[in-house]
C-alpha cells in the first residue's frame, strides 16, 4: 500500500490495520506447529498478493515459482488468487492441494529458461552462500518481461537474526550462548527435530543452510550488478518506507522488499532488413 492511499483511503486504512493486527496474531503462535507456521505463511502470501495486485500484476493464470516455499504458505495464498504455482525448497514442502513442489537447489533449478512469469523469493537470500548466483538463476527461469520479488530482514535490523534476535547485533559467539541460556523455542519440538543445531552457529542455523548477514546496501548491490531493472524498494507491509531513508534504513526496516523486471530484449531486437527491389 502508498502512503498516498494510505492516507487518503479510509477503507484502506482500516483494511491494513486488520491485516497487520492478524499478521501479529499468527506471528506469536507461528512456531507452536509446523501448521501455524503454514497459516503465518498463508497470512502474509495473502499481503504480497494484495501488494503484486497493486502493483500492476495479474496474478490470474500466470505461471508461478514459489523459490524457498518452506511450508507451502506463500504458494497456496498464491495460488488462491488464480496462479499457477510451483514451490520449491531444499527438503520438498509437505503435499499441497493443486500445487507441485519439489526438493532442489535454488542455485542450480530443473527448469528451462523462461518457464515461468513470476518468481516469488521471500526470505532465502540471506541463507545462501551466493546470493548473485541466486538472482542469476531468477533471472534465467523468468520469462521475458517477468517480474521477481525478492524480500528478506536486513542482518542489522533487530529481527535480522531469526532465532538468534536480537541479540545477534552483539556477535554470532554471544548470541548464541543467550538464546540456549534463554531456552528459546522450549517445547517446539517439531522445530528442533527438523533443526536440531538451530542455535548453535550461524552456518548451521538451519541444518544444511545457514544465516549470512545480509544488508540492504548488499542486496541492492547484487541487484544493480544483475540484469535485472529495479522497480522497487520498499518496506515491507508498512506505508512508511523506511528502507529508502539513507543509513538508518538498516535498523529500521523489519523486512526489505524488492520488486525487480526482467527486461523483454526481444523488443529492441531489429527487425528483418529489406532488400531495395
Amino acid at each position: 500500500m502508498s502512503s498516498k492511499t494510505f492516507i487518503k483511503n479510509t477503507t484502506a486504512r482500516l483494511g491494513y490495520f486488520r491485516n497487520i493486527q492478524t499478521l501479529i496474531r499468527l506471528a506469536r503462535k507461528r512456531l507452536d506447529s509446523a501448521g501455524d507456521y503454514q497459516n503465518f505463511q498463508r497470512h502474509q502470501g495473502i499481503l504480497l498478493a494484495n501488494y503484486l495486485a497493486d502493483s500492476g500484476i495479474d496474478l490470474r493464470g500466470i505461471r508461478a515459482l514459489d523459490l524457498g516455499c518452506g511450508h507451502g504458505g506463500y504458494a497456496l495464498a498464491l495460488s488462491s488468487w488464480g496462479a499457477q504455482v510451483v514451490g520449491v525448497d531444499l527438503k520438498a514442502a509437505q503435499r499441497l492441494p493443486g500445487i507441485p513442489t519439489l526438493a532442489a537447489d535454488a542455485l542450480s533449478l530443473p527448469f528451462k529458461d523462461g518457464s515461468f512469469e513470476l518468481v516469488i523469493c521471500a526470505s532465502l537470500i540471506e541463507h545462501v552462500l551466493d546470493p548473485p548466483a541466486l538472482l542469476r538463476e531468477m533471472y534465467r527461469v523468468l520469462g521475458p518481461s517477468g517480474r521477481a520479488y525478492l524480500s528478506f530482514p536486513p542482518f542489522y535490523s533487530p529481527l535480522g537474526g531469526h532465532q538468534f534476535s536480537p541479540f545477534h547485533l552483539l556477535g554470532e559467539r554471544w548470541a548464541g550462548k543467550i538464546v540456549r541460556r534463554l531456552g528459546r523455542y522450549k517445547g517446539k519440538t517439531w522445530i528442533f527435530e527438523a533443526y536440531p543445531e538451530v542455535f548453535f552457529s550461524y552456518k548451521n542455523a538451519f541444518g544444511s543452510w545457514g544465516l549470512y548477514p545480509v544488508s540492504i546496501a548488499r542486496a541492492q548491490r547484487w541487484v544493480k550488478a544483475s540484469p535485472f531493472e529495479l522497480i522497487e524498494k520498499s518496506t515491507r507491509w508498512s506505508f512508511i518506507n523506511f528502507a529508502r531513508w539513507p543509513l538508518i534504513n538498516e535498523f529500521l526496516t523489519w523486512h526489505v522488499q524488492f520488486l525487480l523486471s526482467k527486461p523483454d530484449n526481444r523488443r529492441n531486437r531489429p527487425g528483418p532488413s529489406r532488400q531495395p527491389k
